[in-house]
C-alpha cells in the first residue's frame, strides 16, 4: 500500500513539476498558472474540486509562485552574468563556479516545487488522488509517444 502511495505521489509530483516549470519558464502572463488560473481551472474540472479545495489550491499555488519566482530570477541573472564573461577563452574554474551556483539554485527551486505539489496533493481526497494518478499516467504515456515519434523523425532525416 505504501509503495503504491509513493509511486502515485512521484507521478503526481512529476506532472505538477512539468506544469509548474512550464508556467514559470513562460514568464508572467503566458504560462499555465498565469492565464486566468488555467492550471487551477484544469485541476478543478478534471478532479472535480470543491470550492474549498479550489481556494486552498489557489492559495498554495500563489504561495509557491512567490517562493519560486525569485529563484527563477536568480537562475536567469546567473546565466546572464556567465554569458557576459564569455570571451573566447575557456576557464574551467569559472565554468564550474557557474555550474555549482546554478545547481544550488535549481536544488532550492526543486525543493520549493516539491513542497507546493505535496501541499496540493494533501488537499485532494483519495478518489481525486487516484484520478490524478490516472491523468498523470496518461499524460506521461502521451509524452513518451511524442518523444519516440520525434526521435524516429530525426533518425529518418
Amino acid at each position: 500500500m505504501q509503495k503504491k502511495f509513493f509511486i502515485s505521489m512521484a507521478i503526481l509530483l512529476a506532472v505538477a513539476a512539468g506544469l509548474t516549470s512550464t508556467a514559470l519558464a513562460h514568464g508572467r502572463g503566458r504560462g499555465f498558472g498565469h492565464q486566468n488560473g488555467w492550471m487551477l481551472k484544469h485541476m478543478s474540472k478534471q478532479l472535480n474540486l470543491t470550492e474549498a479545495q479550489q481556494t486552498q489550491v489557489k492559495n498554495i499555488i500563489a504561495e509557491g509562485r512567490s517562493k519560486t519566482q525569485p529563484l527563477m530570477q536568480q537562475l536567469r541573472q546567473n546565466e546572464m552574468a556567465a554569458n557576459a564573461n564569455v570571451n573566447g577563452n575557456f576557464d574551467e574554474a569559472q565554468a564550474k563556479a557557474f555550474a555549482d551556483k546554478q545547481a544550488q539554485i535549481m536544488s532550492s527551486l526543486i525543493v520549493e516545487k516539491q513542497r507546493t505539489k505535496s501541499q496540493i496533493y494533501s488537499v485532494l481526497t483519495p478518489d481525486q488522488r487516484q484520478k490524478a494518478l490516472q491523468l498523470m499516467q496518461q499524460h506521461e504515456q502521451r509524452r513518451q509517444e511524442r518523444l519516440q515519434k520525434k526521435s524516429e523523425q530525426k533518425q529518418q532525416t
